[in-house]
């Protein structure tokens, strides 16, 4: 058969090339960029504040973990990571030219504001990683994901002074979640690690339509007051409505409040510790004056 021989033969350059294209293009959306302000001097700067965008006069980015090659431009889908070397210690401010896709975003040391501009996570299953110690905020910017989903973990803080909206799933794997002033919306909430949400600022809202505790897993809420944050679910898997002391509800604990008696409210899904509701108070405040008057009438007869 030397016509199909030749067939074969003809179409191997062919097969060659794709899978030529697909190593290169698949090696280049994972290919990890270092933010990097100082050149090629090894590491990125003690506070290595500037500017985050695709234009190719702001080389801010290093393809080397120790920021010792000449920087590059940013490039669309990569995974970024703060910063180059270990010596990024410091807080500093990175602003975010019109809006930069990441695969992921990983915060190894030191503590970045983002302002302005927007970060959105183009990958299926995007991952935001701050390690322990470092503080990654979100002043003015921005913060999306084109699946609607985002992981979120290693031991570090992840503060949101904007409001975020995630239709998805966001995997909460532990550190700190702190609400300045913001109203997060998320679909799921799955916490799969031990984790703290903190109630920062004035007031913040924590709007779920599904709440998902792993076994053994503990939620710790700070800062957290009555009547000003609101933390509700429309769904909460193997909790009971009007119910205390039970698991899951006793995984979650207010501070300042018992530990386990944290319930979920059946008129308007919100989930919070043992306080009086506004009419426990007043019958309190009625039995008072009624006491306080009964002494007076002691006293006058």
């Amino acid at each position: 058969m030397p016509g199909r021989r030749h067939l074969r033969a003809g179409m191997r350059p062919l097969w060659l090339l794709l899978v030529l294209f697909a190593t290169l293009t698949g090696s280049a959306t994972a290919q990890v960029l270092y933010w990097d302000t100082n050149a090629n001097t090894a590491g990125a700067g003690s506070s290595p504040s500037g500017i985050w965008t695709t234009i190719s006069f702001f080389k801010r980015w290093s393809t080397s973990a120790g920021g010792t090659t000449n920087p590059v431009a940013w490039t669309s889908g990569r995974d970024a990571v703060f910063s180059a070397g270990a010596d990024a210690i410091n807080s500093y401010t990175v602003t975010v030219l019109g809006t930069q896709n990441v695969s992921s975003l990983t915060v190894q040391e030191g503590s970045p504001t983002f302002s302005i501009g927007t970060i959105n996570f183009s990958d299926a299953s995007p991952g935001l990683t701050i390690a322990s110690g470092s503080t990654a905020t979100f002043a003015t910017t921005s913060l999306t994901s084109a699946s609607g989903n985002l992981n979120l973990g290693g031991g570090g803080v992840l503060e949101l002074a904007t409001n975020l909206n995630l239709g998805g799933t966001l995997t909460f794997g532990g550190g700190t979640l702190r609400l300045t002033d913001a109203d997060l919306n998320i679909g799921t909430l799955n916490i799969t690690a031990n984790s703290v949400i903190d109630f920062a600022g004035s007031a913040s809202t924590l709007t779920l339509s599904n709440l998902v505790l792993g076994g053994g897993v503990t939620l710790t809420i700070l800062n957290w007051t009555y009547a000003v944050d609101f933390f509700t679910s429309a769904a909460w898997a193997g909790a009971t409505y009007d119910t205390m002391g039970s698991s899951p509800m006793n995984q979650i604990t207010f501070n300042g409040f018992p530990a386990g008696e944290t319930g979920w409210d059946s008129f308007d899904n919100q989930i919070r510790p043992n306080v009086p509701e506004p009419a426990t108070y007043g019958v309190l405040f009625a039995g008072i004056a009624c006491l306080l008057f009964a002494w007076q009438r002691r006293r006058e007869n």
